[in-house]
């Protein structure tokens, strides 16, 4: 257990082993301004976009066109494929996401941070998935190549 900032509401933020935070790297160095301008308002678990004012990296979550070339592929320490684009680039963003979770002790745990814009779970991830997911992720994909996969996993045919 790391301690990884305070909220602007005065929560400390601990990341544990099974945060996702360190399949982003490059979002860690911006974790302490984000969490900074956040207020929990003793909210139980909550995903918070924070808009930084700056380019501060790139969004790999792009919106896809009929001619993209689509795969799946499950990434580690997922319960499902993930949607990817192969054929496409990230884009710029000033925009930095958490999910947090609230402790027994009134502090919380980052579930995740990633540079990019807020968007529904994708759709095998129960129970965060809602009805929004599956129209959501049929237009959207992760660019391939900027996350792991789990070797043999990948796959043209939609899963989900």
């Amino acid at each position: 257990m790391n301690e990884v900032g305070t909220l602007a509401s005065g929560e400390t933020v601990w990341e544990f082993a099974d945060s996702h935070l360190g399949d982003h790297p490059s979002v860690v160095p911006l974790v302490e301004e984000v969490l900074g301008k956040i207020s929990s308002d003793e909210r139980d678990v909550f995903v918070e976009e924070v808009d930084l004012g700056r380019v501060v990296g790139e969004n790999i979550r792009i919106e896809t066109i009929d001619a993209d070339e689509i795969v799946y592929a499950i990434r580690p320490g997922r319960g499902g494929h993930t949607r990817f684009v192969k054929n496409r680039t990230p884009e710029s963003c000033s925009s930095v996401v958490v999910i947090l979770e609230r402790l027994e002790n009134g502090d919380y745990k980052v579930i995740t941070a990633f540079i990019g814009t807020r968007c529904p779970a994708e759709p095998w991830n129960h129970p965060w998935s809602d009805k929004t997911s599956l129209p959501y992720w049929r237009r959207h994909a992760l660019v391939w190549g900027y996350e792991e996969v789990v070797k043999g996993t990948e796959t043209t045919e939609c899963p989900w």
